[in-house]
């Protein structure tokens, strides 16, 4: 038998995997803030430019949960294996892209291999968990975090200085060094399943996994309305829309270095208090980050919101996390985890401009607020059945 290179023993295998994460992520950290650019630098439309952008969403909202259970069927090595190497494929697409069209095509096709690797990585650092699963999906999301925050400024820095292009190249590269990495780790699923199983499973699970499923959709609909609406509202107030965007940003990038380090805190308070507890935290956090923007967006309370909605972060992906790596369905269930965080922006985004159109003023921060509370009051009334499950989880882990 082949040796294998990387040991799952080896403390630095969750960073490694972590990394392999985190590319699987650049198309969010690197190349969305320059896709509908790109596609108007093609010839796009206003139109065409933004459907584009969000294609990629569009695809990985159902392809998340196909891709979550081809992980359980063939292993978390071929998936990850697979989906980097296409994703490098791809984006050299987007690099020889002529017409929008092409452009199109390849952003399809990519949503397709990325949804492959980011559960597989999650998966992968869940199964070889050391002390119990948090400290592990602590660790991990810390470096996805990272990775995003350095991949906004990165791509910023690069459009500016070099043109769109080359990010492409430096995407591919990247995605090429992730899969000769990825060939030279173990398979770390202990079992196979076919995708009837999985789903029979994830049935079986959902009152315990619906817990999760909210918590990060609802998470990530305040995000999607502070994508959607925050810089519309600073707009209304009389600022420039440079200013506007500039103020988004800053709020944006706030949050992500407030949660990089609480992503491994949380990580080691999780096996202590267990995750349903910390979900409820992050939450309320949440809702209290839209009850300052109600109330002022001056800067002191912009980045109080912005470092309540940092926290909020960490809390409520390592512990939706953890409540998501059901063993018997680890691909599925992340994919479906996906599905549902990626779902929250889609429809927070586009609700809250609605909102913004009719009832102006506030309306979008208040809807979000009313979805966490509304969130909050689903984990308390699903406490009895989630209490056993999560004693359970507890006590796997030791």
């Amino acid at each position: 038998m082949r040796p294998t290179i990387v040991r799952t023993d080896r403390r630095y295998f969750v960073y490694l995997v972590g990394f392999l994460g985190a590319i699987g992520i650049l198309d969010t950290a690197l190349l969305n803030p320059t896709i509908a650019a790109y596609a108007k630098f093609l010839g796009a439309d206003d139109f065409l430019s933004s459907f584009i952008a969000g294609m990629y969403s569009i695809v990985a909202i159902p392809a998340s949960l196909v891709m979550g259970l081809m992980i359980d069927v063939i292993g978390r090595k071929r998936a990850l294996v697979t989906g980097l190497g296409l994703t490098a494929l791809w984006i050299y697409g987007y690099f020889v892209a002529s017409t929008p069209m092409h452009l199109l095509l390849f952003r399809v096709t990519h949503s397709l291999s990325g949804s492959l690797v980011f559960p597989a990585t999650i998966a992968m650092a869940v199964d070889t968990a050391r002390k119990g699963i948090g400290r592990g999906l602590g660790a991990y999301w810390m470096v996805i975090g990272g990775a995003l925050a350095i991949g906004s400024f990165v791509s910023a820095a690069m459009v500016r200085s070099l043109g769109f292009r080359p990010i492409f190249l430096l995407v591919v590269g990247i995605s090429l060094l992730g899969m000769a990495i990825a060939l030279t780790l173990p398979e770390t699923a202990r079992s196979r399943f076919k995708p009837k199983a999985s789903l029979g499973i994830l049935a079986s699970s959902m009152r315990w996994l619906s817990v999760s499923y909210v918590s990060i959709f609802s998470l990530y609909f305040a995000f999607g309305v502070i994508v959607g609406s925050l810089s519309l509202v600073i707009i209304a107030l009389g600022v420039s829309e440079q200013e506007a965007a500039s103020r988004v940003g800053v709020y944006i990038g706030l949050a992500i270095v407030v949660s990089l380090p609480l992503f491994y805190v949380t990580g080691r308070i999780l096996n202590r208090v267990g995750p349903v507890r910390i979900l409820a935290a992050g939450i309320v956090l949440t809702a209290f980050s839209q009850l300052l923007l109600m109330w002022s967006l001056e800067a002191p309370y912009a980045y109080a919101s912005s470092a309540l909605l940092g926290i909020s972060i960490a809390f409520v992906f390592v512990a939706s996390t953890a409540v998501a790596s059901v063993p018997e369905a680890r691909g599925a269930s992340i994919g479906l985890h996906q599905t549902a965080n990626i779902a929250g922006v889609a429809v927070g985004a586009p609700v809250s401009g609605l909102l913004l159109k009719y009832f102006g003023g506030v309306s979008p921060f208040l809807v979000a607020l009313a979805v966490q509370w509304l969130t909050l009051m689903f984990i308390a009334a699903s406490r009895k059945v989630t209490k056993a499950a999560e004693l359970g989880l507890l006590e796997a882990q030791g």
